[in-house]
């Protein structure tokens, strides 16, 4: 079962609504879909579930007669589709009149939002595994359905993107955080649970990754600058003799010596005095090399 296919089901067992809580999420389906006009209603689902939910709320909110019925496709492989079909009768016009939502009725109504959002996540939501990626897509035949998502999205704050994808529309979002806040909009209580705990595993992993990866970073900067010290070190020995330093200077070249893994911090310890003044002891052993560069380059040695 797909990651989708959990929060689905979850969400398929959601009851106890009122009337325009069922009559909003029926709507949304149903605009997504382009599958309302003024002469008919006809549905088409790939899942049975959510065919028999839609079917059963068209019967409790409305007298008319309701048909539903199934085929076999052959596009992308084999599969059912099944199909509800209202066709214009008595009391249609007045039902219709219903399915037409008020966007401001959606956004000043806690239950009335979920069950718009709901709706869409049942007809066209994707949701990937957290484990992989942080990932919901919305696929929308009709650019106006599309845009009226994305302007809902951002309007109760969730950062939301819009763009055409072949020939569908695709409003997504990329933030955990925000697709965890739909999870508990549409119902999907249990599953948010389930991502939250996923998405705080990631991070704490990630963390020790990232201090890991520090802590190999410094160690591997200590030992390269223990490197460079103790070839500097070795050169004025071998061109001046470290007896010619100052004491100061011969003492932490000797200690540098003995203790070539250690960091700065380790060595101004052992010495006695701040890092600060091992910095800077190191900094006059390095313009000593230095010089001795120059005069041995231009003796030509």
């Amino acid at each position: 079962m797909s990651y989708t296919s959990k929060v689905k089901k979850e969400i398929l067992n959601i009851s106890n609504l009122s009337d325009i809580e069922k009559t909003i999420e029926l709507a949304s389906v149903l605009s997504i879909k382009n599958a309302l006009s003024k002469e008919k209603i006809i549905l088409n689902l790939e899942n049975l579930e959510i065919a028999k939910r839609l079917y059963t709320f068209l019967k409790e909110l409305t007298p008319m007669k309701i048909g539903i019925k199934y085929s076999t496709s052959k596009k992308l492989g084999p599969h059912k589709v099944f199909t509800i079909l209202v066709e214009r009768q008595k009391y249609f016009d007045e039902f219709y009149k219903k399915l037409i939502i008020d966007t401001n009725i959606i956004l000043k109504n806690e239950k009335y939002l979920n069950s718009y959002i709901r709706g869409i996540f049942l007809a066209c939501g994707y949701l990937k595994d957290p484990n992989n990626e942080y990932s919901l897509d919305f696929f929308i035949d009709n650019e106006i359905e599309a845009n009226h998502l994305f302007i809902i999205l951002n309007k109760i704050n969730k950062k939301s993107f819009i763009t055409k994808k072949k020939r569908k529309y695709l409003v997504y979002l990329r933030n955990s955080e925000d697709i965890m806040d739909i999870l508990v909009i549409v119902g999907a209580i249990e599953e948010f649970f389930a991502y939250e705990n996923i998405t705080i595993m990631k991070e704490l992993k990630n963390k020790t990754v990232r201090e890991m990866n520090w802590e190999v970073a410094n160690e591997t900067k200590t030992l390269n600058t223990g490197k460079n010290q103790i070839r500097m070190i070795n050169y004025i020995r071998e061109n001046l003799g470290l007896d010619n330093l100052s004491e100061v200077l011969e003492e932490v070249a000797y200690v540098r010596l003995k203790n070539p893994e250690c960091s700065l911090q380790e060595i101004a310890d052992i010495i006695g005095i701040s890092k600060s003044g091992i910095r800077n002891r190191f900094k006059r052993i390095e313009e000593i090399f230095k010089n001795l560069l120059i005069e041995n380059s231009e003796s030509g040695e």
